[in-house]
């Protein structure tokens, strides 16, 4: 961990909460850019639509979002470009079970689906607990942030933002990409056997596996007692990529001998092209090249919450363009924290969290 990291979380255990010093400010771009224009994205994808209002809630100078606001900035959006919130994209919604779209105008449209949007949002509630970092006013139709977070609620919101980098300049994207996959390399941790070596391989976060990206996969196809079929010169003279792989783990179970449990991870703050990012780590993708005796399991680590409640169960948003990866989304990120007991300010965006709070948006 950085100096700058340790000062800040030394400043966060001693109670000065969302400390950050004003020369990072004058230095950096603000956390957001355009926050106030709605996610384009269609009806159906709720988990873009609440993610949208939160944030607003987050960096709203009264650090309240209600329904008509959301409401209010579809009709504006609307009235000031073509392009967004397209028929294509704003689509039929299944939560539309009241009233069918030929029988309502569009600012009616836009109406029901904030409802469906703040229906969601009670889910969340439901789900998340008293680890959700906001509460619903039933009566003004709107969320509000709580008051006094807890470290729990504070990862949520570190979460949160990583999972909206398209409201984040890209000179802000790397801060935060890379503590979650820091975040996301101690979940996997905990989730390996005792015993299990666990690393992380992506360029930027690796210190066992470094250099040229023939020598990191050589490396790691020791480790897991495999055989490349590769060679140097198959790649680039200067990849020092990750092959799709940000974090690796084995268990030698107590020889040397070939066929260990491997598991392969991918991190990924991808707001859209998740499914396909989904399978970077996987054999699918991996074993034409990387051959083991016993096929790796897969995992993908998203912040994005892809919880979506149906029938009186939970399910999956979207689930039909799963791939066969184990996916660890906002959820199961802020269960298994707690399951854990990690210290979630080691692995919270909290300066990120401060700023975004401080924006005063209206």
């Amino acid at each position: 961990m950085s100096a700058q990291k340790t000062s800040a979380n030394s400043r966060y255990k001693s109670g000065m909460l969302f400390v950050q010093s004003r020369k990072q400010t004058r230095m950096s771009e603000p956390i957001f850019k355009n926050i106030t224009e709605p996610p384009k994205a269609g009806r159906h994808e709720l988990y873009h639509w609440c993610d949208y209002i939160e944030l607003r809630c987050l960096s709203h100078t009264d650090h309240r979002f209600s329904r008509d606001a959301l409401s209010e900035a579809i009709d504006e959006q609307i009235a000031n470009t073509t392009d967004s919130l397209s028929d294509d994209e704003f689509d039929d919604d299944e939560n539309d079970d009241t009233t069918t779209e030929e029988a309502l105008s569009k600012p009616d449209l836009n109406e029901q689906h904030a409802a469906n949007c703040f229906k969601h949002l009670r889910w969340r509630a439901k789900a998340f607990s008293t680890d959700w970092p906001f509460e619903i006013d039933e009566h003004a139709l709107e969320i509000k942030l709580k008051s006094t977070l807890n470290d729990m609620q504070r990862f949520y919101l570190s979460l949160l933002i990583s999972s909206s980098l398209r409201y984040c300049p890209k000179k802000r994207w790397r801060a935060l990409t890379g503590l979650f996959e820091r975040a996301s390399l101690e979940i996997f941790k905990k989730l390996m056997p005792d015993g299990a070596s666990v690393h992380a391989f992506g360029a930027a976060e690796s210190t066992r596996y470094t250099g040229h990206l023939f020598d990191r996969l050589t490396k790691l196809t020791q480790d897991v007692r495999g055989q490349l079929d590769l060679e140097k010169h198959n790649f680039s003279k200067r990849d020092t990529g990750d092959a799709g792989l940000d974090l690796v783990a084995w268990h030698d179970l107590c020889d040397e001998r070939k066929g260990i449990p491997i598991a392969f991870a991918q991190c990924g703050c991808t707001e859209n092209g998740w499914p396909d990012k989904m399978l970077q780590a996987s054999p699918a993708h991996l074993a034409g090249h990387l051959n083991t005796m016993h096929e790796w399991a897969t995992y993908y680590f998203m912040p994005l919450d892809l919880s979506i409640e149906h029938e009186g169960r939970m399910d999956w948003h979207k689930r039909s363009d799963f791939s066969r990866a184990i996916v660890i989304d906002r959820l199961r990120f802020i269960r298994l924290a707690s399951l854990y007991s990690l210290s979630a300010p080691d692995i919270t965006a909290t300066s990120e969290i401060h700023e975004a709070a401080s924006l005063k948006t209206t």
